[in-house]
């Protein structure tokens, strides 16, 4: 059993609550992120998508939407939502590969995903075969620079999805990532989860770095490239 399973009961339960609450921060800012580099109604991989939450919301907001992940406990969750109307389907997979398909979409959402990979080049090399030609990436990084990020793992108790071996970067460093394979950062980084997301001026604090544990951007793949 991966850390993702043993955490799937708790992650769900913490998402659905800020979801009924209407503080879930991380499906505003996919679904800005999104409208800002992507076709309306377009087809989108949700990459790494655990319960499916967010693959539900781009769903509900009109895209095609095919959620994986290499969780079985995650999938089993997600296949739960009410998907009557969307065009949303789930699939459990083992890895990167199994979705190799050259350009077979508009858009991949790849949410707290890449920092556990054991390989990132290898996932953003398929990542920008399987998108279409410009294609958008929405994709989280763990921030090094966070403060905060840096208190809570030292109590890794305190966060069921810390592992000791997953990666870290900073802007600079995951932008130049991103570079390598191909793709153009469209956005400035938005740093969340910290506890200032819940405050009224929680934007302000959106663009610090020092602050938010995870960053996230839009990218997009060059339009004159070739997969």
């Amino acid at each position: 059993m991966t850390v993702f399973d043993s955490a799937a009961h708790q992650f769900t339960e913490s998402t659905d609550r800020a979801i009924a609450s209407n503080s879930y921060l991380r499906g505003r800012l996919v679904l800005d992120l999104l409208s800002s580099v992507a076709r309306a109604g377009g087809s989108v991989l949700d990459y790494g998508c655990g319960p499916g939450r967010l693959a539900h919301l781009l769903a509900k907001n009109g895209c095609r939407v095919r959620g994986v992940d290499t969780s079985a406990a995650m999938i089993e969750r997600a296949v739960q939502l009410d998907r009557a109307g969307l065009d949303l389907r789930f699939e459990l997979i083992q890895g990167a590969s199994d979705v190799d398909e050259p350009q077979a979409y508009d858009a991949i959402l790849c949410s707290s995903v890449i920092e556990y990979a054991a390989d990132p080049d290898e996932m953003l090399e398929i990542f920008n075969r399987v998108l279409r030609r410009p294609g958008a990436l929405i994709i989280s990084f763990a921030n090094k620079a966070s403060l905060w990020r840096r208190s809570w793992e030292k109590a890794p108790d305190a966060n069921p999805m810390f592992t000791p071996d997953h990666q870290t970067w900073n802007w600079a460093g995951f932008k130049q990532l991103l570079t390598k394979h191909g793709f153009r950062a469209t956005s400035a980084p938005r740093f969340f989860e910290s506890p200032y997301d819940a405050l009224p001026f929680g934007s302000v604090f959106r663009r610090m770095a020092l602050v938010g544990s995870i960053g996230i951007v839009a990218a997009e793949t060059a339009r004159d490239a070739t997969p």
